[in-house]
């Protein structure tokens, strides 16, 4: 039985094109996973540089180890998602944003190219919403033939019982990243700056207010003069698994003539 149980794993070993060696203890590891089978087990463990080491059970006391020197150069993930909050400087064509309510919603798939261990390239593909929220939550975002006009929401709503409860504008919009990053050699501290491009999906106007305790929402399904494509400047910086993220639209907000000139802005936070 110790013979067919040997012949299988050189068989195994052969077909992998991998050599026999311990495994690495100068290594950083970064997942472990034991497998169970028949009731002969083996480990592989995963290191940080994306190399793995196998170890096999031949019997009760007597182990087979080889090591993996591959490294893996693209790792991708297919799920991700970012939180923050928008904001756009303060304009006396526009209401003044509340950055509490004005969220950030990102949801991608990520690429990351390593050709080292100290500087990778991040790339994302995705869907990001942007809500802007107004403080003044009487202002209602009115979208007229001759462009987008914040008026007093009692020349929309004719309800002499509503009271206000809030009032905002988003849209939603694909959205690609392109992120050079540096890393420190243990991979703890990293920054990150490039650019982005999307191209709008959706938006709407939504106000919200109370009649006789009766929420009622009022929607404006439409683009509200927003840019169908926006592109800017993105920052990141990351300590363990916690990433600060910075994005700066270099081109206006609203289209040209139909809104007011101000480019928006958004930060938040990554958990890996």
């Amino acid at each position: 039985m110790k013979k067919l149980n040997l012949t299988a794993v050189f068989l195994m070993l052969f077909s992998l094109g991998l050599f026999a060696q311990n495994t690495d203890s100068t290594k950083t590891v970064s997942k472990e996973k034991q497998y169970t089978i028949m009731g002969k087990s083996w480990k592989v463990t995963k290191y940080e540089d994306g190399s793995k080491a196998y170890e096999w059970e031949i019997d009760e006391e007597e182990y087979y180890n080889y090591h993996s020197e591959k490294s893996s150069k693209f790792v991708y993930n297919f799920l991700e998602s970012e939180v923050g909050i928008n904001i756009w400087p303060e304009d006396d064509a526009a209401p003044e944003v509340k950055p509490w309510g004005s969220w950030f919603v990102s949801l991608q798939s990520v690429g990351t190219w390593k050709p080292s261990k100290n500087f990778h390239l991040r790339s994302t593909l995705g869907v990001s919403w942007y809500n802007f929220k107004f403080e003044d939550e009487n202002i209602y975002a009115l979208k007229t033939p001759d462009g987008l006009e914040f008026v007093d929401y009692t020349e929309v709503i004719d309800d002499p019982n509503a009271d206000p409860i809030k009032s905002k504008i988003s849209a939603s919009y694909a959205t690609l990243t392109v992120i050079p990053t540096v890393r420190t050699s243990n991979g703890k501290m990293r920054f990150g700056a490039g650019g982005y491009a999307g191209y709008r999906l959706g938006g709407r106007g939504k106000f919200v207010y109370d009649s006789d305790g009766d929420k009622v929402k009022d929607f404006t399904k439409s683009n509200m003069y927003v840019e169908n494509f926006r592109y800017g400047l993105r920052s990141e910086i990351g300590i363990g698994d916690v990433t600060l993220f910075f994005n700066y639209d270099l081109n206006d907000l609203f289209q040209a003539g139909l809104g007011p000139e101000l480019q928006a802005m958004s930060f938040g936070i990554r958990v890996d």
